[in-house]
Parts: structure tokens; C-alpha cells; sequence
């Protein structure tokens, strides 16, 4: 759990008093037929970035390859098909899907990511890539 979501949890908690569904005071009220978000979410709202449509789509299916791979792992594949633009769930899938991008294109673009959005997007190389 990154240190943003733990210090919204601990505000939630014990700042507001808000201990979840079982307490009926949450993320949501309860109090309605309805469940309805929490009006006090809004403390936690940060000026939004504007993002392009490429990186929206790009840093979801980077995302599923980083996660299918294992985060931090190592691009040394032989991959047995390719994708397109399907998101890659399983690590044959993302090595493939990253063979068909190029393995320099992906690292360069994973790069790209976490210099602008965290360290989720580095990724590390060891031996030939193929």
C-alpha cells in the first residue's frame, strides 16, 4: 500500500472517525436507501493532471505487463504471439505484447512513466533481450 492511501486510511479512521462499512461510516453513508460517497472525500481531492488518451491507455496495458511480469523484473523473452493492443495478463502475454512494441520502445516508455508517475513503471534488464 503506497504512503498516500495508508494516510488516507489513518485520517479516515482516527481523524474522522470513519471505520468502514461494519461501523455504517466509511467511504460511503449509509444512511440512505442508497449507499452515497462520504461528502468529507472531498478533503483528499488533489488538483487533477490532465493526461493524454495515449497515456491513459498506455500506462493501463504497461501496468498489466509490469504486473504480469512481476514488478521489477527482467525483459529477456522469447515470446510465442502477439497481441496488438490487447492488455497482456499472463507473463507469455506481456512478453509478447512487449516484443511486439520492442523491448528498447517499452523500456524507454517505462522510463517515460516513472519519471512523471512513480517507480511502479521501472522496470530492470539483464541479459540479451529478444
Amino acid at each position: 500500500m503506497t504512503e498516500s492511501a495508508i494516510y488516507v486510511m489513518e485520517k479516515m479512521a482516527h481523524g474522522f472517525k470513519r471505520m468502514g462499512k461494519v461501523a455504517a461510516r466509511g467511504f460511503y453513508d449509509y444512511d440512505f436507501e442508497t449507499p452515497q460517497l462520504w461528502s468529507g472525500l472531498k478533503t483528499f481531492e488533489r488538483r487533477g493532471k490532465a493526461l493524454e488518451a495515449r497515456d491513459v491507455g498506455d500506462r493501463l496495458a504497461y501496468a498489466a505487463a509490469l504486473s504480469a511480469l512481476g514488478s521489477q523484473s527482467a525483459l529477456n523473452a522469447q515470446p510465442e504471439a502477439v497481441l496488438g493492443s490487447r492488455i497482456p495478463f499472463t507473463p507469455e502475454q506481456a512478453k509478447a505484447w512487449i516484443n511486439a512494441i520492442g523491448t528498447d520502445q517499452f523500456i524507454a516508455r517505462c522510463a517515460d512513466f516513472t519519471q512523471r508517475f512513480g517507480a511502479r513503471f521501472s522496470v530492470t534488464t539483464t541479459g540479451s533481450q529478444g
